[in-house]
């Protein structure tokens, strides 16, 4: 008799669990930036690792940042597992094994989203800024 109200109570946990999870991604999905469609214009400033910094005026038709990037030429079509991975931006490399990146922000503030999911919408300023060290707090 125990084992049956212990399967019992493992499978109304599991269907509690599916519930939950279920709810969790439809939040997600209509929580999500949805991106613009059509032509916009963006500006996106590059920052060297010297300080110098280069501003690229991109109109595009893209939804998402990484496409712009890649369209635009600002950063080269790096492929990796989650999208585009920015290694090299304006010419210039980071180099991993000294902790080199190129850090993603949209007025000053750190985007959350990798850029191959960062929607765009028309008037937006990016910046791209070469960064040494992994300590940071997001």
């Amino acid at each position: 008799m125990e084992a049956k109200k212990s399967k019992k109570g493992t499978i109304i946990a599991l269907a509690v669990l599916a519930a939950v999870l279920i709810g969790c991604l439809a939040l997600y999905f209509a929580m999500k930036p949805a991106p613009q469609a059509g032509g916009k214009s963006i500006v996106v400033e590059v920052i060297h690792g010297d300080g110098t910094s280069r501003e690229f005026k991109l109109s595009t038709e893209a939804e998402y940042l990484g496409g712009a990037l890649v369209e635009g030429q600002v950063v080269e079509d790096n492929q990796g597992d989650y999208g585009l991975y920015i290694l090299t931006a304006d010419g210039e490399t980071a180099d991993e094994g000294k902790q080199e990146w190129w850090c993603v922000t949209k007025g000053g503030e750190t985007v959350m989203l990798g850029a191959d999911q960062q929607p765009i919408a028309d008037g937006e300023h990016y910046e791209l800024t070469f960064t040494v060290g992994y300590d940071f707090d997001v």
